[in-house]
């Protein structure tokens, strides 16, 4: 539905560089990012309103590169949600239906009464935007972007002026209503929550450059580069020698500690022919990498628990709880451990409320973490 080849698009010292990025038919695909990276130009050159310096736009299989916007079949919802201040909720939905000649009066009503009942403001219709709830401002804005069938959808931020109880439900029903509708979606957010509640798939934008795409999982669990990890919140991050052992890699982190993970793809002995800089040398030594562990996946154990010993081929570590943070459902563990080094060194784990509450462990008890090589993620940096 949406290709994108090779864009590039500079305003003054920030650009855009050599992005590409495929949406499937149907997709609700998220562009998470922190505050300027990005996201906001790229949907704006999706929608025509920036002229890209090179590269390609298709949507449905045609090329809009140089097309101008109204042409485009994109509905675009702005960040601050852009409604005319001196219209009505029923004449801010019905501004895109008006500007299309070939729909009748009638077709053009049903549409309104339709959208309006859909999105849940048919009450409000007579309102102006400034007696509005933020929460109802979004959904006359998304109405008036929807109504007139776009192809594609183009979200910029759009709950992030809202309060979480607000965001969480407006997020619902921006999934109901792509589900319904099939439209095809990009959703620009930089928060993580608002992403999962509503992503088919996403990718990663940071200074310009599209550095990952993959499922929620894929990106959080399997981040592509340390980069990504650092910015999904990885937790525990390593910077390791990689020593291959059949299909294991002994990593040796610079932290003092060892871990054992499975070989990566680009560590495998027959991907080495093609990467001489992986393969090590008399001078060099070992290649350097860099791993993760997620907080979720590492096992805690109190030191006297008979379970404390590991699964085959685990690392164990044995530490001393050194913090404890209650999240609500979730409770966040930080053990400080010794390795090879005089440094002390501090692993986070995270565990469900019950789950901690099993231990019977507070700060400053003696703890044993087991870490399966199954749960250590490679990269390649």
């Amino acid at each position: 539905m949406i290709n994108i080849e090779h864009l590039d698009f500079a305003v003054g010292r920030f650009a855009l560089s050599n992005v590409c990025l495929r949406v499937e038919p149907s997709e609700y695909f998220v562009m998470l990012g922190p505050t300027g990276s990005g996201k906001t130009l790229l949907i704006e050159c999706l929608a025509g309103l920036n002229r890209i310096d090179s590269g390609k736009v298709e949507i449905a299989g045609e090329d809009v590169t140089h097309v101008e916007p109204r042409l485009r079949r994109v509905g675009y919802l702005p960040q601050d949600y852009a409604l005319f201040p001196h219209l009505t909720v029923r004449d801010n939905i019905a501004f895109g239906l008006g500007r299309r000649k070939s729909l009748s009066a009638k077709e053009a009503e049903r549409r309104l009464q339709h959208m309006m009942q859909t999105v849940g403001v048919s009450h409000l219709e007579d309102r102006l935007p400034h007696k509005l709830s933020g929460g109802e401002k979004q959904r006359v804005a998304l109405a008036r972007a929807l109504a007139v069938e776009p192809d594609v959808l183009l979200l910029d931020e759009p709950v992030s002026a809202l309060d979480e109880h607000t965001r969480d439900g407006i997020c619902r029903e921006l999934k109901r209503l792509q589900r319904e509708t099939g439209t095809t979606t990009i959703h620009v957010c930089h928060n993580f929550a608002e992403m999962l509640a509503v992503a088919d798939r996403v990718g990663i934008i940071q200074q310009g450059t599209v550095l990952q795409v993959g499922t929620p999982s894929d990106v959080l669990e399997r981040p592509a580069s340390r980069q990504v990890a650092e910015f999904v919140r990885a937790g525990n991050l390593f910077t390791a020698e990689a020593e291959p052992d059949d299909q294991f890699v002994r990593l040796s982190c610079e932290n003092g500690i060892d871990l054992t993970a499975e070989m990566p793809e680009f560590l495998k002995v027959e991907n080495q022919v093609h990467n001489p800089a992986l393969e090590g040398d008399d001078d060099n030594g070992p290649p350097m990498v860099s791993a993760m562990v997620r907080p979720e996946n590492i096992r805690l154990h109190a030191a006297a628990c008979e379970d404390a010993s590991p699964d085959d081929g685990a690392t164990t570590l044995k530490g001393t709880i050194a913090e404890v943070v209650h999240l609500g459902p979730l409770v966040e563990v930080t053990v400080e451990c010794k390795g090879k080094t005089d440094q002390p060194i501090r692993l986070l784990a995270s565990l469900g409320k019950n789950q901690f509450a099993e231990l019977n462990v507070a700060a400053g008890d003696s703890a044993v973490m087991s870490i399966s090589h199954a749960d250590v993620h490679v990269m390649q940096d």
